[in-house]
């Protein structure tokens, strides 16, 4: 069995996709990091939809919420890959990679979702259940990991087609995440719960 372990980013550099090597800080490594960590919030919130107790007569959408998180988390992993891929290469590695057509997949269940759901009365806080709460987590995450990406295509000029596509689909993202959340209330047949602002 190979270990897991290398011992080649001892001095706090590692490799790209295609072998050049950075600094652990540098803000290419931040961007498909968090990416990295907004897999792992979602993988939990998976789970935690997987065991909710969920009526029979909603177990369908139960179940179409969980096949669309799982093929995000899949497309995280294809968007880690891109992010760690210095421009010149991604045509090598990803030129077969969909992901032009993800935004627009995003956008159609955003729609679908939101016909069942009631008109949002006020900001509503993150919480109503734990599925729900750990997607509002992977919704900032999503911002964040954003917000990376964004800080990344400043340092580095990066402006190649693939980038622009994950930077436009990772702000989607979040808005699908509080979507996601919302649907996962009506889901449980469980109420949302809105900011009152204390006088």
């Amino acid at each position: 069995m190979t270990k897991i372990y290398t011992k080649t980013g001892d001095a706090g550099k590692t490799s790209l996709v295609g072998g050049k090597r950075v600094e652990k800080t540098c803000a290419q490594l931040e961007a498909y990091g968090t990416v990295d960590e907004l897999n792992s919030v979602l993988g939990t919130a998976i789970e935690e939809l997987r065991v909710a107790a969920v009526d029979a007569d909603r177990t369908m959408q139960r179940d179409d919420l969980i096949k669309q998180l799982s093929a995000i988390q899949n497309r995280l992993f294809t968007i880690g890959g891109i992010l760690a891929t210095e421009p010149e290469n991604c045509d090598k590695y990803w030129k077969d990679s969909p992901v032009v057509s993800w935004t627009e997949v995003l956008e159609a269940k955003m729609d679908e979702y939101t016909e069942s759901l009631p008109k949002v009365q006020n900001f509503i806080l993150p919480r109503g259940s734990k599925c729900a709460a750990q997607l509002h987590v992977a919704r900032t995450v999503a911002r964040r990991a954003e917000r990376k990406m964004c800080q990344m295509g400043e340092e580095t000029a990066r402006e190649d087609e693939f980038f622009c596509n994950v930077k436009k689909f990772a702000n989607r993202l979040s808005d699908f995440f509080f979507i996601a959340a919302r649907y996962t209330l009506f889901v449980e047949k469980k109420d949302e719960t809105y900011w009152e602002l204390e006088k």
